[in-house]
């Protein structure tokens, strides 16, 4: 019965997927005949493709280098890239049960026995760095598109939400990570009461690592808004080339609060979810074509995928190594006495 529901849930969210995409097909909010125009404006579709590829492939592949180095673990860029391009081709070309985040936190693991929690907290944090970045991208933009969202209260609302989600992101990695007595009390009782509180403890001390390092918090933030800056252009672009008036400069910030309903774990890679978002969002703001443009955009992130199933097959090399001569132990040691009660408990 247990396998019988693991296996359902995937199908469910697949179908639902699916449904969402037919449902707006046949409703008329998807003309799919207009991602023709992804081939007949070959040059933007080519440059969308570079920004995507460039934002996908590199920028996340050197913000994962970025988050190793602090723990005395080497990945090299071309290491991370292959990484990248595993777990992007599982996200877009194949979206089911296999997430493309859990191939890559396994082949990221796979020769580090003994620190493999370690390593997969640190990539479920690179997951929650591009969360920081997409939102605080949006809210960057904000001082630019005051008259829109003071013309359309619906946007505002959302754009406070981000405000409100990035704040309570923050909070939490800040409270995990404090050495401030209130919080340091709450997370020494959630050590030693919650189930798999050893567990628990690791992953709070890997987080607590950074702490040491501010300015690579600060460049895996920047390298994260980067990321979003390059894919709301290839967004633009590729607006440009499949719809036939072409973008606007408002869509701006519409794109990545759709990439934020995108990234929702409701449907495999979004599929259905970031269509619907899309075109009501564009609708809103009094835009048509939104449905359409993700459509086009996920083509594009599929191509750029694509090399993805040759390093899964063939590439078999250890990723993540311990580094030869490790960061300073000194500044790692001042963050390790986090739970000392619990020990001498």
């Amino acid at each position: 019965m247990k396998t019988f529901k693991k296996r359902l849930l995937p199908l469910v969210r697949m179908a639902l997927g699916l449904g969402l995409l037919i449902y707006l097909g046949a409703s008329g909010m998807i003309d799919w005949r207009a991602l023709a125009g992804l081939g007949r404006a070959w040059p933007l579709s080519l440059a969308a493709l570079g920004l995507v590829a460039l934002a996908a492939i590199v920028l996340i592949a050197w913000r994962l280098c970025l988050l190793m180095r602090p723990h005395g673990l080497y990945v090299s860029f071309a290491a991370s890239i292959r990484l990248t391009l595993i777990g992007l081709f599982f996200n877009t070309c194949l979206p089911g049960s296999t997430g493309g985040d859990v191939v890559k936190i396994y082949y990221a693991m796979e020769g580090n026995r003994g620190r493999r929690l370690e390593i997969a907290t640190i990539m479920m944090l690179d997951r929650v760095a591009g969360l920081l970045g997409i939102l605080g991208f949006t809210l960057l933009l904000v001082p630019f598109f005051q008259p829109m969202l003071i013309a359309f209260p619906i946007l505002k609302a959302l754009v406070w939400a981000a405000g409100g989600s990035l704040v309570i992101v923050l909070a939490v990695l800040w409270g995990c990570t404090s050495n401030h007595a209130i919080w340091h009390r709450v997370v020494t009782w959630m050590v030693q009461t919650l189930p798999g509180g050893d567990y628990l403890e690791r992953v709070i001390h890997t987080l607590r690592i950074y702490r040491a390092y501010p300015g690579v918090c600060c460049q895996v933030i920047g390298a994260s808004m980067a990321v979003h800056l390059c894919l709301t252009l290839s967004m633009l672009l590729t607006i440009q080339a499949t719809h036939p008036v072409g973008a606007d400069s408002e869509m701006i910030l519409l794109i990545p609060i759709g990439f934020v309903a995108n990234s929702l774990p409701v449907t495999p890679g979004g599929l259905g979810v970031g269509e619907a978002a899309f075109d009501r969002l564009f609708q809103m703001a009094g835009f048509t074509g939104g449905a359409v443009a993700i459509l086009g955009w996920r083509v594009l992130m599929m191509i750029v995928g694509l090399p993805g199933i040759l390093f899964y097959l063939l590439d078999k090399t250890q990723a993540v190594v311990p580094e030869q001569t490790p960061l300073r132990l000194a500044r790692q040691q001042q963050s390790a006495p986090v739970f000392k009660e619990h020990h001498e408990a």
